[in-house]
């Protein structure tokens, strides 16, 4: 397994939950990123159920510091075409870390249930080979962007730009491709709000929505995604941000909301 497969291993327990290590080197602040967070949730998720997971809620309480912790999930209800399941992330202290909804399911039944289609275009970027990696090293990022290629076209942080970012991004060891991957992914990126902000401040999201619109499998992980971002709004030092990945031929795979908290 690679890096981030690793790093969202788990291990089945005596009493039917999971056993989860969260390993040093992936931290972002005091607990882990929030990105290796849900993708552990997702993990858990699609252990139990076969049917690719379709959306999930994700509520970020507490830290995820380096460490054991407990996953339990549970069928909420399994319908014939689509099923609900709960899962949650419990620290050594029984403190809940994180909580999560997730919706899994097969193709509709018809052909017009099941087309592709949408009104959101994927940013027009360079090619890949054309947009440079970004070096992170001197420049304050978190641990866990060690592990991640960013190849920004627009959105530095503190530059004084818009609160919005697009470029292309991957995880440096190429991960199995898989649900736990692409949300983990999307996550990877710094907040919109720090191309705005004069100065790094302390930024957490504290709810995390996502619908995957493409099967995982499909994707090549050492191929780079597309990827925007906006601010489309801020107040009492909540923002809601809008997150998007896009594959190289313009289909929408990942599209994200997150409550980020600023200071």
């Amino acid at each position: 397994m690679t890096g981030f497969d690793n790093a969202v291993a788990l291990r089945r327990t005596a009493d039917h939950a999971f056993g989860w290590t969260v390993p040093d080197g992936w931290r972002q602040g005091r607990g882990a990123w929030g990105g290796l967070v849900v993708g552990a949730l997702v993990q858990a998720v699609a252990v139990e159920d076969p049917a690719p997971v379709r959306s999930v809620s994700v509520q970020i309480s507490a830290p995820a510091v380096v460490g054991e912790h407990r996953v339990d999930v549970a069928l909420v209800r399994r319908g014939t075409a689509m099923s609900t399941w709960r899962a949650s992330i419990t620290g050594a202290s029984g403190e809940v870390v994180a909580s999560m909804v997730a919706i899994t399911g097969g193709p509709r039944s018809t052909a017009e249930q099941s087309a592709t289609w949408g009104t959101r275009a994927a940013p027009d970027l360079p090619p890949v080979e054309r947009t440079p990696v970004l070096s992170t090293d001197g420049l304050g990022f978190p641990d866990f962007a060690a592990h991640c290629e960013y190849r920004p076209v627009d959105g530095i942080p503190m530059s004084g730009a818009p609160a919005r970012c697009s470029g292309w991004v991957r995880l440096r060891q190429d991960p199995e491709p898989s649900a736990a991957w692409l949300v983990g992914l999307v996550d990877a990126w710094w907040p919109a709000s720090l191309p705005a902000l004069g100065s790094m401040v302390r930024l957490a999201t504290v709810n995390f929505t996502a619908n995957l619109l493409v099967d995982p499998t499909v994707l090549d992980p050492a191929q780079p995604l597309a990827y925007s971002a906006l601010v489309a709004g801020a107040a009492d030092g909540f923002t809601s941000e809008h997150r998007a990945l896009w594959t190289s031929d313009g289909r929408l795979a990942v599209d994200n909301v997150q409550t980020i908290v600023v200071g």
